[in-house]
Order: C-alpha cells, then structure tokens, then sequence
C-alpha cells in the first residue's frame, strides 16, 4: 500500500475510533439532552372528563376545580395533611376590630406566568367579579353572610364595589368580614377566593379559561396542550410559582378515560401511573401490592327538579319526593357495583370527618337516617302521591355522565325504582360529564345523578348549595326557615360554635326529613391501583386534589 494511503486510513481509524468512544460515552451515548429528558419523568393520570371551563370565577364542577387547584393559587393552601398553610400571604394576617378586619401582606415573589406580579388588587378584582350579580358565579354564595356587603351585592341591592376587599397598596390587603368566621382559612384555600390578572382577563373577554392560551397561572403549574374540547392536557412546571423548587415534576399528563377496564389496560401497558378501581376490578385487584383503599368526603345523590321560574313539575309533590327517596336498596349498590369503600348515605352531609365542637360527636350519627331504604314506606308515600297530582302512572328521565361506572349506577337505580314504586317508568339519559354539568346548572333535567366533594371540612359546605336562589341550589327547593338557619351559620352564630352546630343540624333535618329535596345515595370511596414509584400523589377528604409534590422516582 502506498505511504500516503496508509497514512490516510490510519488517521481515518483514528477518526472512526474517536466517535464510537464519543457514541459510548454516558448513558449509551445520549445526548445531553437526551438524558435531561429521561430524568424529567413525566406523571401519567387520568379523569373521566374533558375540562368544561377552568376560570375560579366561572368554575362551578369538581373537574374544573381540580385543574384550578394546580395552576393558581390564593392565600393559603391546603398542605400535605389537609391543613391551611401560608402560601400567597406572606404571614398570619393583621387583625383589628375583633378580629373582623385582617390585613394580609402578598408575597414579594409571587408572580403570574407571564411576568406580572400578583398584587392586591389582583384579589380585589377577582372577589368583586365573583359577587356581581351580571357575572352569576355559581359559587358567589361562598362569600355571603361572611365577607362584609357580599349578601347585598349578590341580591342586586348595592354596588361590587362595596364588598369587604380593599387594595391598600401594592403588597397589602384588607378584607373585611361581617363577623369572624371559623371556616375563613380553609375557605381561602378554595377557587372561588383566588386572585385573578385583570388586564389579562379583559383582554380575553368571555374567552377566558376557555382554552391554554387564554389562560395565566399563579400556582404550581400551567396548563397547555388544552384546545377547549379535547380530552388530553398536561400540566408543566410554572418557573414563575414561588415555590417552584418544591415542585418536583416537570410534567404531568392527563388523559380522558371513561371505562374502567380501557384505563386498566393503559395502567397495565405503562401509560397510566394510577387508575381508580370499582365493582368486579377492585374484588380482582384488591390483593394487588399497588391497591389501596380510602374513604372520601363525597356525598352523591340524586336531584329532584320542584320547577323553576314559576313553573311547577310532578316532582315538586313532596309524597312524590318521598316515594322516590326511599324506594332504593343503597347497600345493593354499594357492596356490588363499588365495592370501594363507600358507605350508604342516609343525609346530606358524609360521616366521619365533621364534629361537633363541644362534644366530638360525628355530625353524621348525630343526626341519624333521615331519608333510608324502606319499600313499605316508600309505596304509601308514592301511592299518596300519585293520587295528589291525579295520576296513576308517571314517567321520569334520570340523566348522568356516561363512564362506565355512571352507567352502572343508572341501570341500578333504574331498576330499583321501577320495581319498587308501581306505576312509574324511568327513562335513562347517559351524556358526557360536562353536559351533565351543563344540565345540572341550567336546570334541564327530572332527576340528575350528582353530589358534592365540599370544600372545606364544615357541613356548611353541603347546606350553602341549597340556599333559596343559590347558584348550586338547581331544584327548585325554597324553604325560609332553612336559609335563616344555614345563613346564621354563616354569620351571627359563629361566635357561638354550639348554636351554630346545631343549626346545621336542624337546616338537614329540614332539607331532607321534612322536605325530601334530594335522594341521598352513598357516601364516596375510592380504591385504587397507583405505580409504587409514585409518590405524594395528594388527596384529602374534603377538597380538590393537589399535584404540588407529585413525582415519578
């Protein structure tokens, strides 16, 4: 070979070698950022709905306020334990007048993701929106007979801006409150109470929340990838959150899955990290190491439509009511099609997580079964029913979301009721969840399958929805006896912790022993199958779901 030639291929060998020992060098011979990739593990979760809008404002669903939970923020947080810790207040507030005037400092380094500092006014703008009548939060009712004018703004009778809220300067805020409230804290920790950019939201209009790009963030998280209507999102890291070091995962990725078993198979393939289990699943995967079981504080009923706007239907027979109320075997349902964990509910509010103050006493015992399974019962009341609206024969439409689970359920309940009451035919309307949503807050429907989460760990939280006029009331049901109860509650009886107790007490025995409003079902479990890998994977009794500490190890 010439000298030349060999020297070429020499230095073409060394070339060769130089690279292969480049392509072995690290993990396999990624890339820099190839490996950054690998480590910033994503987190894989499902819901069973799309997003019906993300604006606290508007929010008035446990889907939504689950999305709110994890990309803003108010003044304090729910920790890992479920208590109020600090988080956009930079300290316990100043308080003065008896403790009915408090004075918050924001935090120096909150900011929202665009930028912008969070300021005081930032919650002014934000809580006077929520009480203005044209803006019809469903969830203003939160603020009534608590923050000082909230219930006379909310009836039209003054203007917003008189409401109990005052930017005193860039970093300082002052609420004022009708009297000092016991819940106040863990109300703050709630959508409803969490600040809003108001340049940012004028400049979006009626588009605001409705999509990613109309949307900023003050919280853990931002939300993209999220069009309005589809059923994938994910939740990135926000670098401007103030405690963003605490936040370990960079991204966290939901999928919509409505039935059990297609979310199984994604769990089972590595593409979900954590699946919610009922019936027949949870007897196959209870022996699982990865199964885990737990009891919530969500009451699920049924709904009854009295009328409204003047308008009265057959269910506004309160023998009617009373029929439907008892003519279903709960305990069938909750050992057979759940077998997670819930528990029959005979009342509104759930059991075991609210005490009374001066005794322990569990709020639920202390009020016993107000409305349980009883066929006997249940046929003379509707039989008496029928014959008061003159009718022997009634047809009703049962709507609920379509999941598999939901389904279930409505077949189940349809079966009972027209097994147990002669006469009556159930029809059953099964849509998505978010035209569930949509039928519960418009009124459309005969009886709707729903319940309640709450959002704070007081029975108030239950008996404020069913306020007469209330956003979330959606029955028709008015009784004035209830709303000077739940009301004191709120306001004049809450330096009383007693009087105030019992009043709750008395406002349910009202609701469903003396009126029969809603048909109270169970009260809500979940079991579940989650990665060992996962972990602080954060969830409470009582309120929305906090992703803040999530991470796949």
């Amino acid at each position: 070979m010439h000298k030349t030639a060999r020297k070429m291929l020499a230095a073409l060998s060394l070339l060769c070698l130089l690279v292969l020992t480049a392509c072995q060098s690290g993990d396999n011979g990624e890339s820099e950022s190839v490996k950054s990739e690998k480590k910033a593990k994503v987190v894989n979760i499902m819901e069973t709905s799309g997003i019906p809008n993300a604006s606290p404002t508007l929010a008035d669903n446990s889907v939504s306020f689950r999305v709110i939970n994890q990309i803003f923020e108010g003044l304090y947080r729910l920790d890992k334990d479920g208590k109020p810790a600090l988080a956009l207040a930079a300290s316990e507030p100043e308080e003065k007048n008896g403790g009915k005037t408090l004075i918050f400092k924001i935090r120096e380094d909150a900011n929202w993701s665009n930028g912008d500092p969070v300021t005081a006014a930032d919650f002014e703008y934000a809580w006077k929106k929520v009480v203005d009548p044209k803006t019809a939060a469903a969830y203003g009712p939160q603020m009534e007979e608590i923050v000082k004018n909230a219930t006379q703004i909310l009836k039209g009778e003054m203007s917003p801006d008189k409401l109990g809220i005052k930017a005193l300067d860039k970093k300082t805020l002052q609420i004022e409150l009708e009297n000092p409230v016991p819940i106040f804290k863990e109300l703050l920790t709630t959508g409803t109470f969490f600040p809003q950019n108001q340049a940012f939201v004028e400049k979006q209009g009626d588009r605001y929340g409705t999509n990613s790009d109309t949307l900023i963030s003050n919280g853990p998280y931002k939300l993209e990838n999220w069009n309005g209507t589809n059923l994938t999102w994910d939740y990135i890291k926000n670098s401007t959150y103030w405690d963003e070091k605490s936040v370990a995962t960079e991204k966290i990725h939901v999928n919509v899955v409505k039935d059990t078993s297609a979310a199984l198979n994604l769990y089972n393939t590595g593409k979900l990290d954590r699946v919610e289990l009922d019936g027949e699943f949870v007897k196959r995967y209870q022996d699982d190491k990865n199964f885990h079981k737990e009891a919530t504080g969500r009451s699920v009923y049924m709904k009854m439509n009295q009328g409204k706007d003047g308008e009265k239907t057959d269910l506004a027979n309160l023998n009617i009511r009373r029929g439907l109320a008892m003519a279903i075997d709960k305990a069938g349902m909750v050992d057979t099609l759940l077998a997670n964990g819930s528990k029959v509910l005979n009342g509104d509010v759930p059991g075991g997580i609210m005490f009374d103050p001066e005794t322990k006493e569990d709020f639920r015992k202390q009020n016993g079964d107000l409305l349980k399974f009883d066929q006997q019962e249940a046929v003379s009341a509707w039989s008496q029913g029928l014959k008061e609206i003159g009718k022997t024969e009634l047809t009703l439409t049962l709507t609920s979301g379509d999941t598999s689970l939901q389904r279930k359920q409505t077949e189940f309940i349809q079966n009972q009721l027209e097994e147990n009451l002669p006469g009556l035919t159930v029809k059953l309307k099964n849509v998505t969840n978010q035209a569930s949503f949509q039928a519960d807050v418009t009124q459309d429907f005969e009886l709707l399958l729903g319940g309640w989460g709450g959002d704070y760990q007081d029975p108030l939280t239950y008996l404020n929805l069913f306020l007469t006029n209330s956003p979330g009331n959606h029955t028709g049901f008015s009784n004035a006896k209830y709303d000077e109860l739940v009301l004191g509650a709120k306001g004049e009886l809450s330096a009383n912790p007693e009087k105030r107790w019992q009043a709750l007490l008395d406002a349910e025995k009202i609701l469903l022993k003396d009126n029969a409003v809603l048909i109270p079902l169970y009260q809500g479990g979940r079991a579940y199958l989650q990665k060992s890998d996962l972990e602080n994977y954060t969830t409470y009794p009582i309120g929305s779901e906090n992703y803040k500490w999530i991470e796949k190890k």
